[in-house]
C-alpha cells in the first residue's frame, strides 16, 4: 500500500485493544482505539478510516449495529473480533456487510495478513476503477466481475451469471469454508474439520475428490468454472469474488 492504512480498533478489553494499536502500529499502519461505540461518531467526523475491526460485545450499542450502520454509509474495511465463533454468527455479521470475521484469541499476525489483503484489494479496486474507460465490452466486464453467491440455509451457490448449482452437505461446508477466506490459502486439515471430518490421514484423499467433484458439478450446472486453486501442500484458495447470502 502507498500510504498507512488508518485503521479504528473498537474493543472493550483494554488489555487487547491497546495489545492490538500497539501491533498494527508497529506494522506500519495509523492505528487508534476506543473502548465502546459511544465516540464512534466524533471519531469518524475527526478523520477518516479505510479499516475498522470492532468487538461484537461491546457496552451499548453491540458490534453488530456497528457494523450495519458503519456499512450503510462507509465501503470501508470491517473485520469483527469477538469470542462468539458459532457458524449463526459469522453469517448474521457477514450477511451484514463484515468483510471477515476473526474469533478471539486472535493471531495478530493473522490480523495484519486479513487487513493487508483488504486494503490491498481497496485500492487495486480503486486503481482500475480510475483507469477504466467505458468500451463496448462494459456488459461482459460487468458480468465478469459479479460474484458468486452461497446460500448458507438453501445449500445453493449461485454462479455470477445466476445459474444454480445445488450442493451436498459437505460441499456447502467445503464452500463457505473457503469464500469466507477469499483469495486466502485455506489449509487441508482447516477444510476438513469444516466438512465434519477430522483430519486423519484416511481423510485427506475425500477432500481432493469433494473438490474435484465440485467443480465438475459447477462447471456442467452452470458453464463456469469454479474458482477454487489448490495450493500444493498447503489446501485451497478460493479466487474470485463471493457472497454469502443468509
Amino acid at each position: 500500500m502507498s500510504t498507512a492504512a488508518r485503521v479504528l480498533v473498537i474493543e472493550d478489553d483494554d488489555d487487547l485493544r491497546d495489545t492490538l494499536v500497539r501491533y498494527l502500529g508497529g506494522v506500519g499502519m495509523l492505528a487508534s482505539g476506543l473502548e465502546s461505540a459511544e465516540g464512534l461518531d466524533a471519531e469518524l467526523a475527526r478523520q477518516d478510516f479505510d479499516a475498522v475491526v470492532c468487538d461484537v460485545n461491546l457496552p451499548g450499542e453491540d458490534g453488530f449495529s456497528v457494523l450495519a450502520r458503519l456499512r450503510s454509509r462507509s465501503a470501508m474495511r470491517i473485520v469483527m473480533l469477538t469470542a462468539r465463533g458459532t457458524a449463526n454468527d459469522r453469517l448474521h455479521g457477514l450477511g451484514l456487510g463484515a468483510d471477515y470475521y476473526l474469533v478471539k484469541p486472535v493471531n495478530l499476525r493473522e490480523l495484519e495478513i486479513v487487513l493487508h489483503n483488504l486494503l490491498q484489494r481497496s485500492q487495486e479496486k480503486q486503481v482500475t476503477h480510475t483507469a477504466r474507460e467505458p468500451t463496448g465490452n462494459a456488459v461482459l466486464e460487468s458480468a465478469a466481475q459479479a460474484p458468486w453467491r452461497y446460500q448458507g440455509t438453501t445449500w445453493l451457490l449461485m454462479s455470477p451469471s445466476g445459474q444454480p448449482v445445488q450442493l451436498s452437505n459437505a460441499e456447502a461446508r467445503l464452500v463457505q469454508c473457503l469464500i469466507e477466506r477469499p483469495r486466502e490459502v485455506v489449509g487441508r486439515a482447516t477444510l476438513l474439520a469444516a466438512m465434519g471430518r477430522p483430519g486423519l490421514e484416511a481423510y485427506e484423499r475425500n477432500l481432493d475428490v469433494t473438490v474435484s467433484r465440485l467443480r465438475r458439478k459447477a462447471e456442467q450446472a452452470s458453464g463456469e468454472k469454479l474458482p477454487i486453486v489448490a495450493v500444493r501442500g498447503e489446501g485451497y484458495s478460493f479466487q474470485g469474488n463471493a457472497n454469502i447470502e443468509p
